[in-house]
């Protein structure tokens, strides 16, 4: 499908507009938490089966995504990386930590896995990190990857804050199962321009990856959290009333 820049910006004011609650004849109102802005990619004919047409990526944003200041990771580390991670405020694992976490039953392990977005792991323990829980991190794209695939593995406390810098603008894309593809591009908070540019920045990507770019997209969504989707397309945004 075509992109045009115009027609993004329309559907992305759209969405937001659309996140407002209208009732005739009271006050529109707005939620009372920072919704979330999430963009949907369908794809199509594309293989799945083909592991070269799938997308497993952690993707830097140009603007932050997270608007507290630290984005919600584990910190697996020792010595002076872990301190660095317990003096920014993080979540940490230890070594003994890592394996108490082992003796638990399979199900405290996929709970444990799944509250956090990211983790970032100290270099030398990136062993134990295999040993104890790949298992549980690989199915959901969270196994920590080297530069320049990925931003997880550190190896002192000046990489350790690189990554958390990161992270406050990193998404996960990831195309496996089934071709649609949902990431977060923003808050409601956020400047349009920057969101916008966010958004941008994930369709190209993904159009990059296909094996026959533009021409694979078959429709796009933007939506906030609780707001209703809008199609980027024109005639959607005719029809709608914003």
């Amino acid at each position: 499908m075509k992109v045009d820049d115009k027609l993004l910006r329309r559907s992305l004011n759209a969405a937001i507009d659309l996140s407002v609650i209208k009732k005739e004849g009271y006050k529109d109102k707005t939620r009372n938490f920072d919704e979330s802005i999430d963009l949907i990619i369908n794809v199509k004919d594309v293989n799945l089966n083909d592991p070269k047409q799938r997308i497993d990526k952690e993707l830097i944003l140009p603007n932050n995504l997270i608007t507290s200041d630290t984005p919600n990771v584990c910190v697996v580390a020792s010595d002076e990386i872990l301190l660095e991670a317990k003096n920014l405020g993080l979540d940490t694992l230890e070594n003994d930590d890592l394996v108490k976490l082992n003796n638990e039953e399979k199900k405290s392990k996929k709970k444990f896995v799944k509250k956090y977005d990211f983790f970032i792991v100290e270099d030398k323990m990136m062993p134990n990190i295999a040993r104890y829980l790949a298992r549980f991190l690989g199915p959901l794209g969270k196994m920590p990857k080297p530069f320049p695939s990925g931003y997880g593995i550190v190896s002192n406390p000046e990489d350790l804050k690189v990554a958390v810098e990161r992270y406050l603008k990193t998404i996960r894309v990831q195309l496996k199962k089934q071709p649609i593809i949902q990431v977060k591009v923003g808050k409601k908070s956020m400047d349009k321009q920057k969101v916008f540019e966010n958004v941008k920045t994930v369709v190209n990507y993904v159009a990059d990856q296909m094996p026959h770019k533009y021409n694979n997209l078959k429709s796009m969504y933007l939506k906030t959290t609780m707001g209703k989707p809008v199609k980027v397309d024109e005639e959607f945004l005719e029809s709608t009333e914003v």
